[in-house]
């Protein structure tokens, strides 16, 4: 991914530039989107490798000749495209996102006690064994167990949880089938994927 430029071994590559300063002419990617995706950053670091070490970017799809002002100029204009191609990839990967949220579909990765399988090319999310567990505790907490107890019960049937995290595993409306997230912009929806407790028992046990 070029979204950064603080990734490690492109950092490398700037480094061996430097300390090997007059022993590299240039520097091949497939396409200027490969270099960089900063725009401004990405234009300075070129500008730098030119003038400071001689060194010159250069794209094999995307031919342009850095040793002349017209060819720079194109250069810093294929970077800020990178940059904007990836705004719009982002803009686009969101929007996606929230039509399959809308839906009913929850795209990210599920809560703790689910796992994600495809069957007949479709995505589910279903209880796994340690979710089985996740609802014992859920009926424990309606019966007025401690979270303490809850923790002890669970670690005898081989799960070992901290504390914060069973807390927040019994605060997830997730578990009854209701998604909450940011993509959502406040909307509280019903999912598709399987439930693990009631709603009624997310109420009682939330009072």
């Amino acid at each position: 991914s070029a979204k950064t430029d603080g990734r490690k071994e492109f950092n490398r590559m700037l480094e061996y530039i430097k300390k090997n300063k007059g022993k590299v002419a240039g520097i091949i990617v497939y396409n200027y989107t490969r270099f960089s995706r900063t725009g401004g950053q990405g234009i300075m670091i070129a500008q730098e490798l030119r003038e400071k070490y001689g060194v010159h970017v250069i794209s094999v799809t995307q031919p342009l000749d850095t040793k002349n002002e017209n060819g720079v100029l194109m250069q810093d204009m294929q970077l800020l495209f990178a940059r904007w191609d990836n705004a719009q990839r982002k803009q686009n990967a969101i929007a996606g996102m929230k039509m399959k949220f809308n839906k009913g579909e929850w795209v990210t990765l599920p809560p703790f006690g689910y796992d994600i399988v495809r069957s007949d090319g479709k995505r589910l999310i279903v209880v796994n064994k340690k979710g089985k567990l996740v609802k014992k505790a859920f009926e424990w907490k309606a019966k007025g167990m401690s979270n303490e107890e809850i923790l002890r019960k669970l670690k005898a049937f081989g799960l070992t949880l901290y504390k914060q995290k069973l807390t927040k595993i019994l605060a997830n409306p997730f578990y009854c089938g209701i998604m909450v997230h940011g993509l959502l912009d406040g909307k509280v929806l019903e999912g598709n994927h399987e439930k693990l407790i009631s709603k009624e028992l997310f109420l009682k046990v939330n009072s």
